[in-house]
């Protein structure tokens, strides 16, 4: 339960510093870290109670992602964008798992880079998984259908 409270709080600070300054004697990143660190106790202490042994596996590696973008650092500002996007997503992973239902999988928030068309510039995207694969499936959809016009569908009389 411990654990479980302790995710809560770390999705709700990052909610709060993206509105909020941090306090100035600690920025949001070391609360985070310490926040993760009291989780990755748990784990290790025989995972979190209620999590089956894959998703404590999972959780694992979330936070193997989330230390390793945030080795050295001390400050959200010291995070480049792309390393930002990691930490987001693991965070938000391992959120999902410890929630432990499929609509907070799909509730779960990603963000990736992509390229805007005809151009070299790049953009961050961000959505749910499930928007996401709305997106993808919409895509796929679309390159499904033939792209030569047949009667009557073309305005064509025939």
């Amino acid at each position: 339960m411990k654990a479980i409270m302790c995710l809560v709080l770390t999705v709700a600070s990052m909610t709060a510093a993206a509105a909020d300054q941090p306090a100035p004697d600690q920025d949001s990143l070391q609360v985070l870290i310490a926040q993760q660190q009291v989780l990755r106790t748990d784990l290790q202490d025989g995972g979190i109670e209620g999590l089956s042994a894959r998703q404590n596996k999972l959780v694992g590696k979330a936070q193997d992602e989330f230390f390793a973008v945030t080795e050295g650092k001390t400050k959200l500002d010291d995070l480049s964008i792309g390393e930002k996007i990691r930490m987001e997503n693991a965070l938000e992973r391992i959120n999902a798992e410890v929630k432990n239902t499929r609509v907070a999988g799909d509730d779960q928030n990603v963000c990736w880079r992509e390229r805007v068309s005809g151009s070299t510039r790049k953009m961050t995207r961000c959505g749910t998984k499930a928007e996401m694969r709305e997106a993808r499936e919409g895509a796929r959809d679309y390159m499904e259908k033939p792209k030569v016009c047949v009667p009557p569908g073309c305005g064509g009389s025939l």
